[in-house]
């Protein structure tokens, strides 16, 4: 079957004549349930009814976001994750337009005049084909962050220590040094007599001048 103007030939740009519908799609994609194929269907089910919002199918595809047959790849559930979303269409963008970013590392930052001039001179296609190659690469670089990778945040892993509770603080961790007590022996040498009265006296000046 002859590939219509929207799906393009396997060896140019795909692009899509009404990108600024891409945008709307790529954000319906992120609260959609994911579907089991991602189809002209599809693209009704979530509000998108108009013929050519249906150039959003061989462009997700060869964006790597779907397989030939519609099925979505691990690619389009990061486009799902608030987190990885600009970066995983910054990811793919790189992969399709790997010629273009072989002429400038940093082509999504270059002036329209350059990137149009790259276009064509890797697909050596007519004016109008890289108007249309250039407006769709435009759009998707509005929609991508290429500075670095996502951060991903990581739950601290915790360090199961014994807490040792000290003596005279109970509750403190043992990484805090508890206040330093001091403690006293004293040993008494009782008089050996049978006058119970004189142990009396001494257990009784003990009681009044040492325990507290």
């Amino acid at each position: 079957m002859k590939p219509t103007k929207s799906q393009s030939m396997t060896d140019t740009y795909p692009y899509m004549v009404s990108n600024n519908k891409m945008g709307p799609i790529f954000e319906k994609i992120k609260t959609a349930g994911r579907p089991l194929k991602f189809t002209n269907e599809f693209l009704k089910t979530i509000g998108f009814t108009s013929s050519n919002d249906r150039a959003i199918i061989p462009l997700l595809r060869r964006l790597g976001f779907i397989t030939d047959d519609g099925t979505p790849t691990a690619s389009y559930d990061k486009l799902k994750d608030s987190t990885q979303n600009k970066h995983v269409i910054a990811e793919r963008m790189k992969d399709l337009y790997s010629d273009l970013y072989t002429v400038n590392e940093n082509i999504h930052s270059a002036s329209d005049e350059e990137i149009k001039g790259a276009i064509s001179r890797i697909t050596g296609k007519d004016a109008k084909l890289v108007n249309y190659y250039f407006a769709t690469f435009k759009a998707l670089a509005s929609l991508a962050k290429f500075d670095g990778a996502p951060v991903v945040k990581k739950e601290k892993e915790k360090q199961e220590q014994p807490i040792e509770q000290s003596a005279f603080n109970p509750g403190v961790d043992s990484q805090v040094k508890p206040k330093t007590d001091f403690h006293y022996n004293i040993q008494i040498h009782l008089p050996a007599t049978t006058d119970i009265s004189v142990y009396n006296a001494i257990f009784k000046s003990l009681k009044d001048n040492l325990i507290i």
